[in-house]
């Protein structure tokens, strides 16, 4: 799965695992145990979401369209002198 497909199926399980908590904790209470196993799962993802907003993807000078790779050249020029 790529990483902008991943990102997005995150956001929806993190959504409805925080509806899910907010239901438990209305009807069971906030230290009810599956309230609190459901906060710990809820942190999990949040946690992977994290991981994955992390992770920078190198990009390759050679894989850049040619007027681009060269704009950039021009500003590496320019920061260097």
């Amino acid at each position: 799965m790529g990483q902008y497909l991943k990102k997005k199926w995150l956001l929806v399980k993190i959504s409805q695992k925080r509806a899910e908590m907010i239901s438990l904790g209305e009807r069971l209470g906030l230290g009810a145990i599956e309230t609190i196993e459901c906060s710990q799962q809820l942190d999990e993802l949040l946690n992977q979401y994290e991981d994955c907003t992390k992770r920078v993807n190198p990009v390759n000078i050679q894989e850049v369209p040619y007027e681009f790779g060269q704009v950039i050249r021009n500003l590496l020029k320019k920061t260097a002198s």
